[in-house]
């Protein structure tokens, strides 16, 4: 009974969690690694930090001569946000280390996309 309260009281608090892989296109294949270090970068550089509500932030890195790395944070609230570099890395790892193609996940009120594809930035 008491956990049953504990979870009904935490629900709302925690959040929407969302995530799903892509089933086709374009896999990481051997440049997961170089995908995760270009998630280092744009965050450190490009996608973490203030938000706006609704402010979407993209960044678009190579990983080899004919593969490109998309990726996206959104703050989908209204009001001012902040994202750290850290929470950043770890939203747009997920979707690599996690999926096969990429993917894309809404935690609460925040969209990140990870997605490998063919061509260049």
């Amino acid at each position: 009974m008491q956990l049953i309260t504990l979870v009904a009281i935490l629900a709302p608090v925690l959040g929407t969690v969302h995530a799903g892989c892509y089933s086709g296109g374009e896999s990481w294949g051997s440049e997961k690694g170089k995908a995760t270090s270009a998630a280092v970068q744009v965050c450190d550089t490009t996608v973490a930090g203030d938000f706006t509500g609704g402010q979407l932030k993209s960044a678009c890195r190579q990983l080899t001569d004919t593969k490109r790395v998309e990726f996206v944070v959104q703050w989908k609230g209204s009001g001012n946000a902040f994202i750290s570099d850290d929470e950043c890395v770890l939203r747009l790892t997920n979707e690599i280390g996690g999926c096969s193609n990429g993917g894309e996940s809404d935690i609460g009120q925040w969209f990140f996309r990870s997605d490998p594809n063919a061509g260049t930035c």
